[in-house]
């Protein structure tokens, strides 16, 4: 099982941070889901929102600032007494704070069409670059986003997030040749993941653990993953244990997960 920093730690450090990366790194956790939107000078920048005002000093939209001017806002708003300055990075200096980092999941976030095909572009120029294709899947909510890395590089792994509520959602994974679906735990369901050929895609579901998510991912033979946003709290032992304890009943282990939701977290 691998245990997923959630853009970084985003509630013990400043989320898509460069210190917030760190942060999990001195956890000993080794791979990464982060965010990337398209600066106004065309380049890629990790940060969660379309706009800066949640979690910069800033306020406006990431697309209509450059990354100087994303690199000048304060990005520890929701941890104003962190002791690290913090700024909007870019997927660039990421990928260098965890150039080792044995997987990461990247995810397009939702733009125009036209601007999702240079995101894609240059998340696989990234990928190539720093070799990190065998240990990296590009997600998205947006299937023009997935569509775009499928017909630039049909090999990279792409992974499709939706709500998973109707048999439309299945479907669109299957035909952006998705190789994992995120099912949430809220709209998914056992059947939703046994439905999912296990030849064409990973299942994977977030719950929230009151204030964390986390993600697992399946084969029909245990729990793959986590995504969590919090490692020093006793959430991450207990998560462990109930993976460890699912691993022979996967499509049960979907339905422990809802009777999880109410362990306490931070």
């Amino acid at each position: 099982m691998i245990l997923y920093g959630h853009r970084g730690a985003r509630f013990e450090a400043p989320e898509n941070t460069l210190t917030g990366f760190r942060h999990a790194l001195r956890q000993g956790i080794s791979a990464f889901e982060f965010d990337v939107h398209l600066s106004a000078d065309d380049r890629l920048v990790v940060i969660h929102d379309p706009t800066v005002d949640r979690t910069t000093n800033g306020s406006g939209a990431v697309a209509d600032m450059t990354v100087a001017e994303l690199a000048r806002l304060d990005a520890r708003s929701i941890f104003p007494d962190w002791p690290e300055p913090a700024s909007v990075p870019t997927l660039t200096e990421v990928l260098d704070t965890i150039a080792g980092a044995d997987d990461m999941e990247i995810e397009i976030k939702t733009d125009r069409p036209d601007r999702l095909q240079r995101v894609a572009e240059l998340v696989l120029a990234a990928i190539r670059r720093y070799d990190i294709a065998a240990r990296a899947t590009v997600t998205s909510f947006d299937p023009v986003a997935l569509e775009a890395v499928a017909r630039l590089a049909p090999e990279q792994r792409r992974g499709f997030i939706a709500k998973f509520e109707t048999p439309d959602d299945l479907a669109t994974a299957l035909r952006v040749g998705a190789t994992h679906c995120a099912i949430p735990i809220k709209t998914g369901s056992a059947d939703a993941v046994e439905n999912v050929p296990a030849a064409r895609v990973v299942t994977s579901a977030r719950i929230g653990i009151r204030r964390a998510r986390r993600r697992n991912c399946s084969i029909f033979s245990g729990w793959r993953d986590q995504l969590h946003d919090c490692f020093s709290c006793g959430s991450r032992t207990v998560l462990r244990e109930i993976a460890s304890g699912a691993n022979n009943h996967p499509l049960t282990s979907f339905e422990a997960q809802k009777r999880a939701q109410a362990w306490p977290c931070c």
